[in-house]
């Protein structure tokens, strides 16, 4: 049974954040992660459970079905594989924002940029 008063009516999404090395985008993620709970978010960072940051498609599909239920999933995983996240998200119609630490001067700053694209699709 579904009762509408329980559905969240936040927007969920899922924030891919690639680049390298491994440890600023778990650091990219969390900042991101802290910003949203303050915003009284639900929020989940999927960091490799159960490896799967190797299979970014089976990720992509947690990823999904989360965020279509009003979680903002967050990614720290590489870039590879990501065409058929990017299709999957595309079709269901779930918002779906990609951002690259590399270049950022620090994981805050890429959490910024996270944020200020989330806040633009909201």
């Amino acid at each position: 049974m579904s009762d509408p008063r329980c559905r969240c009516t936040c927007p969920g999404a899922t924030v891919w954040v690639t680049g390298r090395p491994l440890a600023d985008r778990l650091a990219a993620a969390y900042a991101l992660a802290e910003r949203l709970f303050a915003q009284a978010r639900r929020v989940a960072v999927l960091d490799r459970y159960d490896d799967l940051c190797a299979d970014a498609a089976r990720l992509g599909v947690v990823a999904e079905v989360l965020a279509r239920n009003g979680v903002v999933v967050i990614v720290p995983c590489a870039a590879e594989g990501l065409d058929a996240v990017r299709s999957r998200h595309e079709a269901s119609g779930t918002r779906y924002v990609e951002v690259s630490v590399t270049g950022r001067k620090s994981p805050e700053e890429s959490a910024s940029a996270a944020l200020g694209r989330l806040v633009t699709h909201d």
